[in-house]
């Protein structure tokens, strides 16, 4: 009796977990996904899909995704879905809401009220605009049937191109997981029809596309070259918004940053009474020879003028000019050492009247000898780069008074890099946020413009067309001893080298006037007169103190620093307009 009992419970219990109720499964899926297309004259195509779906859980229906903007040729453009039906098989109405966001159209299906289980039938009916393309000999539809996004699995593809506008010429098909191609969807066509068939399953990633050459002449009117460029303009309207921020800088860069200059093209004119323009984006003015120094410009501020910055040799240039005017005389001092020597320079007041000179130079006369009449390089170091930054403020301050510049350099350039940086802020944030919608690499083509407004920014120093003339003139006095054409002028060269080599130093052309002054057998100047200069030549002894004070006079010790196209030319699964995908809710 107990082995019989036994034997019942087993028999029982085996039954309930037989394999076909151990791997029992929920049913959820798209038994046939069937589209019927009619190509229509205006571009257009009417749409209507039956989509079998069937479920073993409790749903309330299917969403489906249509999409409605593509990239084709790296151009963004939208095709608009219009005349959305949806009904059953028996033609009544199933309720829908629709839903747009930057790439699709979504419907979700069905009553949220209410659900059901088993098979159900979906009649999906809408229209495409701009849905064909156009090609020289030929026109096309090239269109995604199933998409590859679906979240359930599709059993069977099928579809209908049907055309009374135009003679169907060629078709062909893809399917299989997106940017491949299978092989295993088949077709045929007449003249005014195509069929598709697809027997294999589809499931997320997949897609099966199809694509249909159309014979010219036909009846399709596709729009006019000129309504084509306002709907790509329409279509990516959204694209010139990241453009705008750099657009805001060029104009202020345009209107204000340019440097004014006088109508005649005298650039020893420095009337401002004279009549001025902005000058021109193309074409400059010509370069003058300059034989003279610059009687209104101290080297530094010829300097500022050159490049609208004041480096360290301008500063190291006043410096030298202080020595041309007898304030100081600069000597070298060899300093032996365990090993080797080492080079110093003395700089010794003889002049203690400073009153008369420029801001800038009286400035440094005050801070060089702060200590006494007699100091070297050395002791300056890691003492006076404070000192320096001051000095050139005042350098570009005196230019501002003089009427050099529009409105002060340093103050302007602040103010409009801070711009830029707002600007930037713009450009990144409106970039980022129209990337899901353009479908085109001009997001990132407008961060590449983020550079540009900041050098916008640092040009947004404009010069008075008096500063315009200034600066030609100190791009001429470089021209002049950069290509050594004072040489041949009939002039007294010892005292044309000693007023331009401060000059020489700002413009960055000492090394040339240097060589020019050994090759000719000229004396060094005066206030350079030092026994060392026999021994290694002035060439060598000037680009020696000018790199050695440039360095220490600005050396600050605190610093520090760590190192689409068309369907019957490559294409694939997944390629043309259209698809998009689905699931179930």
């Amino acid at each position: 009796m107990k082995i019989s009992y036994i034997v019942f419970l087993l028999v029982l219990w085996f039954g309930i977990i037989s394999p076909n109720n151990i791997f029992a499964k929920d049913l959820d899926q798209i038994n046939n996904f069937y589209s019927e297309i009619t190509v229509n004259r205006d571009t257009s195509i009417s749409i209507k899909e039956t989509i079998n779906y069937e479920t073993s859980l409790q749903k309330h229906g299917i969403y489906r995704y249509i999409p409605v903007r593509y990239n084709r040729d790296n151009i963004s453009y939208f095709a608009a879905v219009k005349n959305i039906t949806i009904t059953d098989d028996s033609k009544s109405n199933i309720p829908f809401t629709k839903t747009t966001d930057n790439r699709n159209v979504t419907l979700k299906i069905g009553d949220p009220d209410t659900t059901f289980t088993g098979k159900k039938t979906y009649i999906i009916s809408y229209r495409v605009e701009n849905a064909l393309q156009e090609f020289s000999d030929h026109d096309e539809l090239y269109w995604d049937i199933t998409g590859e996004g679906w979240q359930i699995p599709v059993l069977k593809s099928s579809a209908v191109i049907k055309s009374e506008v135009a003679p169907i010429d060629s078709v062909i098909c893809y399917s299989g997981p997106i940017g491949s191609n299978d092989g295993k969807c088949t077709n045929k066509y007449t003249q005014s029809e195509a069929t598709f068939n697809y027997d294999q399953e589809i499931v997320y990633g997949d897609n099966f596309t199809v694509a249909v050459a159309f014979s010219k002449p036909n009846q399709i009117q596709f729009p006019t070259p000129t309504q084509k460029l306002i709907k790509k303009i329409l279509d990516n309207g959204l694209a010139i918004i990241p453009f705008i921020p750099f657009v805001i800088m060029f104009w202020l860069w345009f209107t204000k940053g340019r440097d004014m200059v006088f109508l005649s093209a005298n650039v020893f004119n420095l009337d401002p009474k004279q009549p001025q323009k902005r000058k021109p984006l193309f074409g400059g003015l010509r370069t003058p020879f300059v034989y003279e120094p610059l009687a209104n410009l101290t080297p530094g501020e010829a300097g500022l003028l050159l490049d609208e910055r004041v480096d360290n040799q301008d500063v190291v240039a006043e410096i030298i000019d202080l020595a041309r005017k007898k304030y100081l005389t600069i000597k070298a001092k060899d300093i032996k050492k365990l090993f080797g020597k080492s080079r110093d320079y003395q700089f010794n007041k003889i002049n203690k009247d400073i009153n008369n000179l420029p801001k800038q130079q009286k400035f440094l006369m005050e801070k060089i000898f702060a200590t006494g009449d007699e100091v070297t390089l050395s002791d300056l170091k890691g003492s006076f780069y404070n000192h320096i930054a001051r000095a050139k403020s005042m350098i570009t301050n005196s230019m501002f008074d003089k009427k050099a510049f529009v409105s002060n350099p340093n103050s302007i350039r602040v103010l409009y890099i801070l711009l830029a940086a707002v600007l930037s802020g713009l450009i990144f944030i409106s970039a980022t946020a129209i990337t899901g919608f353009i479908l085109v690499p001009i997001p990132m083509l407008a961060l590449i413009t983020i550079p540009f407004m900041f050098l916008l920014a640092w040009n947004m120093v404009s010069k008075t067309a008096i500063g315009s003339n200034l600066s030609m003139q100190a791009k001429g006095l470089q021209e002049t001893i950069r290509r050594g054409a004072w040489r041949e002028k009939n002039m007294e060269k010892n005292l044309f080298f000693e007023e331009m080599l401060p000059f020489a130093i700002a413009l960055g052309v000492v090394k040339q006037l240097s060589h020019d002054m050994e090759k000719l057998n000229i004396q060094p100047p005066q206030y350079f007169s030092d026994p060392v200069i026999q021994t290694i030549g002035f060439n060598s002894f000037i680009n020696s103190f000018n790199s050695q004070a440039t360095s220490s006079l600005s050396y600050n010790p605190s610093s520090s620093s760590y190192s689409g196209g068309s369907g019957f030319s490559g294409g694939s699964s997944g390629g043309g307009g259209g698809g998009g995908g689905g699931g179930s809710w």
